[in-house]
């Protein structure tokens, strides 16, 4: 009776040890609420431009929604790691789900409860108000009349891209050039049809990411690999970025150094890139606004000295560039 107990508990642990080894799936999807958001930031110019598509659905927003958004841009936009104060508006509703404006007004109701909990005047709701009734107002009229064929536009695309992807294994290259382990289940990628122009690759939470679908698609696997690294070293990495912030912002100088940890996690992303491919990778070549080829250099020069632990590199080589 011991040694069948002893056989069952062994299965049990082989078959949750096999589960836990399951590969992760990397799977590219096709939702409306993300293509609303950037549907809107598009046809208001809030950072995002993409004159086919505007010239194509240009004429279902309002003009005075348009104008709204516009009056609001600078709370809006987001780029390189600063996001204006009701930027969430691109992030909270494009990682949700809502089957049409009625839940889209359910939660930004609870949005505006949650904000008046905590004390913000009913005075400064005016603004948040404003766009969340140009959110609500247009989602119906999206659904029926822009979605299904902003959908049929980007089919082809995501199935091509499912196939590149089991091609790929920059699971495990990127497990093994930073020693850390990736424990998140599938890891998801979010096409969007407007916005060509934009600050692509918009991380919605710990394993979503957002992409522009027709971009140059060796490209575009390059950018996958650079994003999946930046979503492996979030958790060591953050804490350090934020400290880093802080600091950057306190510093006497005639230069504006508050971009220079943006910089730095970008860099390294693009440092283990190379790295993985043995070569130059076309991230290394797109962040030029990142000075990406003196960061590389200084974390060359740490490696060498025997670092080898991502966050350290990263906090050591913000230190030695601000030098």
């Amino acid at each position: 009776m011991k040694n069948i107990f002893t056989i069952l508990l062994l299965a049990a642990s082989l078959s949750l040890h096999a589960q836990k080894q399951q590969p992760v799936k990397i799977v590219f999807e096709i939702r409306p609420e993300v293509n609303y958001v950037t549907h809107l930031y598009t046809l208001a110019e809030l950072g995002f431009s993409d004159l086919a598509y505007a010239a194509k659905y240009g004429n279902t927003l309002p003009q005075a929604a348009i104008d709204t958004l516009k009056k609001y841009k600078e709370y809006l936009t987001f780029a390189q790691g600063e996001n204006g104060p009701l930027s969430w508006f691109f992030f909270r509703v494009a990682q949700e789900t809502f089957d049409d404006a009625d839940a889209l007004k359910a939660v930004m109701d609870g949005y505006r409860e949650e904000a008046l909990r905590l004390g913000v005047p009913a005075d400064e709701m005016a603004i948040p108000t404003a766009i969340a009734n140009v959110y609500v107002e247009n989602f119906d009229h999206y659904l029926k009349n822009v979605y299904p064929q902003v959908k049929a536009d980007m089919e082809e695309r995501r199935q091509l891209l499912n196939q590149k992807m089991q091609q790929q294994s920059f699971v495990k290259d990127w497990e093994r050039v930073t020693g850390y382990k990736w424990n998140r289940g599938d890891y998801h990628w979010l096409l969007y049809r407007a916005g060509q122009k934009g600050p692509s690759y918009n991380n919605l939470n710990d394993s979503t990411n957002t992409v522009w679908y027709n971009q140059d698609i060796d490209y575009q696997l390059v950018m996958f690999s650079h994003e999946f690294g930046i979503f492996l070293m979030q958790d060591s990495i953050s804490p350090i970025y934020e400290e880093m912030k802080e600091y950057t912002r306190k510093l006497e100088s005639d230069l504006d150094l508050t971009y220079v940890p943006w910089s730095a996690f970008e860099s390294l992303a693009c440092w283990y890139n190379c790295k993985i491919a043995g070569k130059a990778t076309a991230d290394y070549h797109a962040f030029g606004e990142a000075d990406v080829e003196t960061f590389c250099r200084i974390f060359d020069r740490l490696s060498n000295d025997g670092i080898s632990d991502p966050a350290e590199l990263y906090r050591k080589g913000i230190m030695e560039y601000l030098k």
